[in-house]
């Protein structure tokens, strides 16, 4: 383990769910800004996770964009298209001041065939969304292995291909075991990737549904944390305080560990997210971590 350095800034970039109802879009638009004090680089939303519909994901991009003026990406998720709908709801995005992308197949559902929106591989659709705009594009990298990787060397070639495409750099599957992500940075570099690759990481909101989730996306879950969980039983305070403590750790972790980058699926629970960030910047030594105001988030 080493210290981090401190005459670091340290870049975070935050991930939200388009919400469904009116009391989660409030609560949407009210965590947003509370987190901006944080300066993330950018924010992005996402959609598509588990096959769902692309409603609501140029909206709510531009939406936040002007309501806390940081910087947003929308997710592309290729199963939803094909060539022509693809180019043209980019275009869209960067006519509408998008101007980042996170650019992956998504989770492919039965009638989606292979996924890939007509394209090759998401490496040739990257290279058309490059040539058609100069987005700034990222990736998907998977720690523990694509679970549909046929080898560890065959998943690190479809990285290096879409850095050759133009990608910009690499947000990680979320994980929980640090070394996991570690191996893959050291892997990866190794095997020729050069740009930055951002760990990915995720607070647990719901113990059962992340394990669920963890299973069809192979991310492992430490042991232990069944036990943390189940100590805490149905005491929400209990439960909030056990899935701080596990995020807190990892970020703290990480820095000191030359990770200078983070990326938080917030899951829109932005009072995690803050004790996440919190906790990341104050490795570095800064002397102006802001302070979470939970007015601001509702």
């Amino acid at each position: 383990m080493r210290i981090a350095p401190k005459n670091i800034q340290p870049t975070v970039s935050v991930e939200y769910f388009p919400p469904r109802g009116i009391s989660s879009e409030r609560a949407l638009v009210t965590g947003a800004h509370a987190l901006r004090r944080f300066k993330p680089a950018y924010q992005t939303i996402t959609f598509g996770a588990g096959g769902s519909a692309t409603e609501g994901s140029l909206e709510w991009s531009t939406q936040l964009q002007a309501l806390n003026e940081v910087p947003t990406a929308s997710h592309l998720a290729l199963c939803h298209f094909n060539k022509e709908s693809l180019l043209e709801f980019a275009n869209t995005l960067w006519e509408s001041g998008i101007k980042r992308l996170v650019v992956l197949r998504g989770d492919v559902v039965e009638g989606q065939g292979d996924g890939l929106a007509g394209y090759n591989s998401v490496a040739h659709a990257i290279a058309e969304l490059k040539a058609l705009h100069p987005f700034d594009i990222s990736i998907a990298g998977y720690p523990e292995i694509h679970p549909k990787a046929t080898s560890l060397n065959a998943d690190l070639d479809v990285l290096i291909a879409k850095q050759e495409a133009g990608a910009d750099r690499a947000i990680t599957q979320y994980f929980f075991n640090n070394e996991d992500f570690y191996r893959f940075r050291d892997r990866a570099v190794a095997h020729g990737f050069k740009k930055s690759i951002v760990p990915g990481i995720i607070p647990i909101v719901n113990f059962a549904k992340i394990k669920a989730f963890s299973a069809n996306c192979a991310a492992s879950i430490p042991e232990h944390f069944e036990e943390l969980y189940a100590a805490a039983g149905d005491d929400k305070s209990a439960f909030t305080d056990v899935s701080r403590a596990i995020i807190q750790q990892q970020v703290r972790d990480l820095a000191q560990n030359g990770v200078d980058e983070l990326h938080i699926y917030t899951l829109n629970r932005v009072d995690l997210t803050a004790d996440a960030i919190r906790a990341f910047q104050g490795e570095f030594g800064s002397d102006d971590v802001p302070e979470f105001i939970p007015a601001l988030a509702g």
